[in-house]
């Protein structure tokens, strides 16, 4: 039955946006994605015609060869050692209430099963919600193909009291999450919330577990009453529903009962600049693979990588950013050779318009200018973190210090 100790918080709390399934591409870029704005679309699955809506159930998981032998991963053993079951050992031990345990085993697997039957799963059952999907760079991570870009889409199964703690989606991506089945207990803070707030930290007392719902039923209360000012989302999320996360949010989720859902993570314009500054300080081989395909699809994100830098540890990219940096000077240089040995047409023309640039993920002159003030703020916060691109190792000066170097 439905684990009904839970409900949002009222109080102090922002009520989360809700849209139809129909919400366009550009309307939720414009009022949810370039504001880093949580929404909950609603009827995504059937209005979209996913097979999952009608073919994904705990007893089809239970009885159904095509789902009962895939073997997901549930969870991590005291050693660290990663824990699988079959869905269909996995669907009877939910069934039992997961024999009394306190905080249950939970799928959150990225295989979808095996390699050799993951489509069986996969590709027909669901795909990116269409307000999403619809636009060629909805996904950045897409570039360096399915073999190199980390884990970044899950099924997610889980009885009541199962859930996930407070934390920030990896690599600066937002994420999708679509619920099939049961409901789920989320609460959000924004972006600058320091981990001492959102997850409780100094209340948690030393007798208290760390799972998720120790958090919902004992810290998030103390942490509502010790920190009433952190902007913060409280909501269910129910069968049918799809709640965006925007990079940076802290969140935390609790079924309230059993759930079947699937969730993504990616990057788009909105959020290239945290991802591009995480990826290339975490996966140095990955970030090189994605600059050089950067180049031949988006060249506007390619100089914006440019103007980010390589970071301060990664040799391989920074003499590609250099290289890159080089060609995009050169071909500036021969445009403008080109234009003083061309007569003049009598039309003005701005040199500035030669210069590597970021775009706006916005089309339109009014979704621009609405985006105006995110891109400047965001701007900002980069140019903060970001320094002159270092010189390559192999030309840096051998007589300098570490601290002249570093600058």
């Amino acid at each position: 039955g439905a684990f009904s100790g839970l409900t949002p918080e009222k109080d102090n709390t922002e009520a989360v946006a809700r849209e139809p399934a129909q919400l366009s591409p550009s309307r939720f870029a414009r009022e949810y994605e370039v504001p880093s704005r949580p929404v909950v679309v609603e009827g995504v699955p059937r209005a979209e015609r996913w097979r999952a809506v009608d073919e994904w159930s705990l007893d089809a998981f239970e009885t159904h060869p095509t789902f009962r032998d895939l073997r997901m991963k549930c969870g991590e053993d005291d050693s660290g050692r990663t824990l699988r079951l079959s869905l269909g050992d996995f669907a009877r031990y939910a069934r039992e209430d997961c024999d009394g345990d306190d905080s249950p085993l939970y799928i959150f697997d990225s295989g979808f099963g095996d390699s050799k039957r993951r489509s069986a799963v996969l590709a027909p059952a669901f795909a990116a919600p269409s307000f999403l999907d619809a636009r060629p760079d909805s996904d950045l991570f897409e570039l360096v193909g399915e073999e190199r870009r980390p884990p970044y889409r899950w099924i997610l199964v889980g009885p009541a009291r199962s859930g996930t703690a407070p934390h920030v989606d990896p690599l600066g991506t937002a994420a999708w999450n679509t619920l099939l089945v049961g409901r789920k207990l989320w609460v959000l803070f924004e972006p600058g919330t320091s981990r001492r707030v959102a997850t409780g930290a100094k209340l948690v007392r030393r007798d208290e577990d760390d799972e998720p719902i120790n958090y919902f039923v004992d810290i998030l209360p103390r942490v509502r009453t010790a920190y009433p000012s952190a902007r913060r989302l409280e909501f269910v999320q129910y069968p049918g529903e799809t709640v965006f996360v925007p990079a940076g949010w802290w969140h935390a989720v609790l079924n309230l009962e059993h759930t079947i859902g699937v969730t993504q993570n990616f990057v788009s314009r909105a959020n290239f600049d945290d991802a591009w500054i995480k990826t290339r300080d975490s996966r140095p081989h990955m970030v090189c693979k994605w600059f050089d395909r950067l180049r031949e699809a988006h060249r506007d994100l390619a100089a914006r990588a440019l103007v980010l830098g390589p970071g301060r540890r990664n040799r391989r990219l920074t003499e590609l950013l250099h290289k890159a940096a080089r060609k995009t000077d050169g071909e500036t240089a021969s445009g403008r050779r080109r234009r003083r040995s061309t007569p003049d047409d009598g039309d003005d023309h701005d040199d500035s318009a030669e210069e590597p640039h970021f775009v706006s993920p916005l089309g339109s002159d009014e979704e621009k200018d609405a985006a105006a003030g995110v891109e400047k703020r965001r701007l900002s916060s980069s140019s903060q973190a970001a320094t002159t691109m270092p010189d390559p190792p192999h030309k840096r000066p051998r007589c300098e210090s570490s601290e002249h170097v570093a600058r």
